[in-house]
């Protein structure tokens, strides 16, 4: 059975080839409103940056003075959470830019570029922490409780301040999100920490301090492969919804669609999915040809938030 592929403006000369009304009416007041998440986004980035850079400052500092592997482990975390937000806020500035010609999907994927950046950084210093705990099992040596729980809790008290403070932006902005993760790991690795002091301090079991060290790296280890893998997929182009589910849902909603093939689906960046496909319809609904475009779109968009689509239909020569 031989497929006919010509375009359908040779049949009908006005036939929009995608959904252009959709598109450019729904994703205008949507960009409008991206737009001013954008610009909050900006603001809560700077704000959290400037808080987490000094409380970084002071707990690399306290941790050298108190000889804490604990405490000077928290403070890359908070390296490389200073190094997230600044890359976090660089990409939305440029995402936020118009993008030439070429570039037809604009900035957005820098965001993508920009967490996976992050996700490297988190690996590089989980490697360092390892290595400096074993060092220290192998010489263990005494900590500056004192010095190093104060700046244990003051950490603390900037982790929850800057997870609130990030919490006012878009939430479902994939570099906001990541920076919300990273935060809320800090808060959780200030808390196990300022336990562990605790039970130093009545014990003198200095080798728990290793194993704080340890039990940070494991915490941000985690966050690191989250943000790896959904940065990966988006990069690889991999699709972010399940390509059988799409296909049965556009055929079983439309009587007149006979089959959909070549399909593909990717995310330019959070929430920002694009598809293509060929779609088979009989040759005696091309009169039909609008409505069955205009239904598929809206449906994948209330369904699957796929926005911007482009079809290929097709009929079959032999059918009468």
């Amino acid at each position: 059975m031989r497929e006919c592929n010509i375009g359908l403006h040779e049949h009908k000369p006005n036939i929009k080839t995608n959904m252009e009304h959709n598109h450019s009416h729904d994703t205008e007041h949507s960009h409008d409103h991206e737009h001013d998440h954008r610009g909050t986004d900006k603001k809560v980035l700077k704000i959290a940056l400037v808080i987490t850079f000094i409380t970084m400052i002071l707990e690399f500092v306290a941790g050298f003075i108190g000889n804490s592997l604990a405490l000077i482990s928290d403070a890359i975390h908070m390296f490389t959470h200073s190094f997230a937000l600044i890359i976090s806020l660089v990409a939305i500035i440029i995402a936020s830019k118009k993008a030439p010609l070429d570039k037809t999907f604009g900035y957005y994927r820098i965001e993508v570029i920009a967490a996976f950046i992050n996700g490297l950084t988190i690996v590089l210093s989980i490697i360092w922490i390892l290595y400096e705990a074993v060092e220290r099992f192998l010489n263990p040596q005494v900590i500056d409780l004192s010095i190093s729980m104060s700046v244990a809790i003051i950490g603390l008290i900037v982790n929850v301040i800057t997870g609130v403070i990030l919490m006012q932006g878009d939430k479902e902005n994939i570099n906001l999100k990541s920076s919300f993760m990273h935060m809320l790991a800090d808060a959780l690795s200030s808390v196990a920490i300022i336990l562990g002091y605790i039970v130093i301090y009545y014990t003198s079991w200095y080798f728990i301090d290793i194993i704080l060290s340890l039990l940070v790296a494991y915490i941000i280890g985690k966050w690191a492969y989250v943000i790896l893998k959904n940065s990966v997929n988006t990069l690889m182009e991999s699709s972010p919804l399940d390509i059988a589910e799409v296909k049965t849902y556009i055929e079983s909603n439309n009587k007149e669609v006979l089959d959909v093939h070549e399909i593909h689906i990717w995310e330019i960046t959070q929430d920002m999915y694009n598809m293509t496909a060929h779609v088979k319809i009989n040759k005696s609904s091309l009169d039909n040809y609008e409505n069955i475009l205009e239904s598929i779109n809206k449906e994948l968009t209330k369904k699957f938030s796929i926005v911007h689509t482009t079809f290929q239909f097709e009929w079959d020569t032999k059918e009468n």
